[in-house]
């Protein structure tokens, strides 16, 4: 009853802001199919004139309408006339027996409406303890004469609906509907299940868009194995830390086993929606919960200011079952609190950026989140955060290369660490990625000397751009030093492509090709049917077009050209082109 009474003051305050004259009632409506139309009044405070309602409608700045053709009055008794409150003969046919069953099992007790108004104006909880039946169960909204059925809504239009004191233009309460319009009951964003394998019972987990469920007026779940509807009732939130946790323990099956479950969300009109599924395999769920166990923390840099890098075992068997990890921090004795958002399962490492006391103590915690929503806290860690120093950037850096048999290295060397230097553990090389724009790292190795031989594989001549850094033994990385830069020859060429060639009248042909302008480019190399016909020193780097001989009538001629660069390099041959010389007619 408790959950059902903050459900009704968050319908109180969201409807009241909105639609409500009078802030004492509240004047809801749903509608299951988009045409007939649900409503429901809800009273905080019962006042001497609410003798009786009737219910209006209008449509846009027409007139209100009145649809109840006798007043809604407070009360339970045999006699009432249900088509009264708009019911069809479907609606009294479920709700005369429905009546009849709750009066024998004094589940609802016979009040007539004078009766039932004594109760209210006299005791104050007669109004709660209705007011909580009816959010459980809207039929008996409907019993209490606190319920109206429109079935009458058949135009395509924008209605509104008045609550008034019987009788009266006295307007208590409103609230609008449009034609077509049906609730948006898809609230479950997460589905899961928690169970120990050889245990018995499955507790299914699921997590609703609460924002959604109070603006549609969700009043809980209802949860199906294999089809068959579990709870008696609905089910709502008991975790007040988290309220758009539910969950629903089935005790009756086994964990070997696997089930189908389906949930779906319930308003307080007895509207269901769409039933999301989720079926338990008991593969999904480990045998045990293991933990992470923190392996090492240091004192690192992040972009040159202080942080503490934290890495973790975890088996990787395991990490089907996690959604990742996250870390939290105590900076003794302040107590713990998370340095990081949800991490990657693959992930086994961090760099907390968060402020720590030098030469403080923190303790350092990986917890894991399964899959089921648990969350099992690692092994805890201590650690004395000591500053850190960046070293000093090397000096003097100089590149120097040198190209034999077609192939360039460049020898870059820099100043070795001063004397004293306690500081510098390795050096990194960068060179400059023009795609990116950016230095980017060359030197997949710790280099512990001064001097790096960088061997070109690929490229074209052009300007190349390096730096080096340091690398303290805490693993902090100094700046960049000054760039350098050399002129370097091509390593590898593109391939020509012939664009066409054209056959002359004299028996002749002229060759034509594309080619990129390369520095150190020298010419091209011409074949015809295998052989050289025209060289680099014939075909120099500017040359795009070449004549041949004759040519013989008839035979077939196929050319391929190939590109060569100063230093020897030679690039793919084009693709082949074929041509015949045209026989002159005689």
């Amino acid at each position: 009853m408790k959950t059902c009474l903050l459900i009704f003051i968050g319908i109180l305050c969201l409807s009241q802001s909105v639609f409500a004259q009078n802030d004492n009632i509240t004047l809801l409506a749903q509608s299951a199919d988009g045409k007939a139309v649900k409503l429901f009044w809800i009273a905080k405070h019962w006042n001497n004139n609410y003798t009786g309602f009737d219910i209006k409608r209008k449509e846009g700045l027409q007139s209100w309408v009145k649809l109840n053709t006798a007043p809604l009055m407070p009360g339970v008794f045999t006699k009432r006339k249900f088509a009264s409150s708009g019911c069809n003969l479907y609606d009294e046919s479920l709700l005369k027996p429905k009546m009849y069953k709750m009066l024998k099992e004094h589940t609802v007790f016979e009040a007539d409406y004078n009766k039932c108004l004594l109760k209210l104006n006299s005791d104050t909880s007669e109004l709660g303890t209705m007011n909580r039946m009816i959010l459980n169960d809207y039929d008996i909204a409907v019993i209490y004469g606190f319920g109206y059925i429109d079935h009458s809504a058949v135009k395509k239009t924008a209605y509104q609906y008045g609550l008034f004191i019987q009788g009266t233009d006295n307007l208590v309460a409103k609230t609008t509907w449009n034609y077509g319009e049906i609730p948006d009951l898809d609230v479950v964003q997460e589905l899961t299940s928690k169970a120990l394998p050889g245990t018995k019972g499955i507790n299914v987990i699921w997590v609703a868009d609460t924002a959604k469920m109070r603006l549609n007026h969700v009043a809980g779940f209802n949860i199906y194995r294999d089809g068959i509807r579990m709870n008696t009732s609905r089910i709502t939130a008991e975790n007040l830390s988290e309220p758009s946790v539910f969950n629903w323990f089935d005790k009756y099956v086994n964990t070997t086993d696997p089930a189908q479950y389906s949930i779906a969300a319930e308003s307080v009109f007895d509207i269901e929606g769409i039933i999301r599924s989720y079926a338990y395999y008991p593969s999904d769920h480990p045998a045990e919960y293991k933990k992470a166990q923190v392996t090492d923390i240091a004192s690192n840099g992040y972009y040159f200011k202080e942080g503490t890098a934290v890495k973790w075992n975890f088996p990787r068997e395991y990490e089907r079952y996690i959604k990742g990890f996250y870390i939290e921090k105590n900076n003794v004795p302040a107590g713990y609190t998370a340095v990081s958002g949800l991490l990657d399962p693959s992930v086994r490492s961090y760099t907390d950026k968060t402020a720590s006391q030098v030469n403080g103590y923190i303790k350092i915690n990986v917890k894991t989140l399964y899959k089921d929503r648990s969350v099992i806290s690692g092994t805890e860690r201590l650690y004395c955060y000591l500053p850190v120093t960046e070293p000093l950037s090397p000096q003097n850096v100089k590149v120097k290369s040198n190209t034999s048999n077609k192939l360039t290295t460049l020898y870059i060397s820099w100043d070795p660490p001063v004397a004293g230097d306690s500081l510098t553990d390795y050096f990194k090389v960068y060179a400059f990625d023009a795609q990116n724009n950016k230095m980017a790292l060359i030197s997949s190795q710790e280099i512990r000397t001064s001097n790096f031989d960088y061997k070109l594989l690929h490229g074209l001549a052009g300007r190349r751009r390096f730096c080096v850094s340091a690398v303290s033994k805490t693993n902090v990385e100094s700046s960049y030093s000054d760039t350098v830069s050399i002129e370097t020859p091509s390593v590898e060429l593109p391939a020509p492509a012939i664009k066409r060639v054209i056959p002359d009248n004299t028996n002749k042909a002229t060759i034509e090709w594309q080619y990129p302008d390369i520095t150190d480019l020298k010419g091209f190399r011409l074949f015809q049917n295998g052989t050289v016909i025209a060289n680099e020193k014939e075909l120099k780097k500017s040359t795009r077009t070449f004549l041949t001989s004759n040519l013989v009538e008839g035979a077939p001629y196929e050319y391929v050209i190939q590109a060569i660069s100063e230093t020897g390099i030679l690039s793919e041959n084009s693709g082949p082109f074929h041509v015949v010389v045209a026989q002159t007619a005689k």
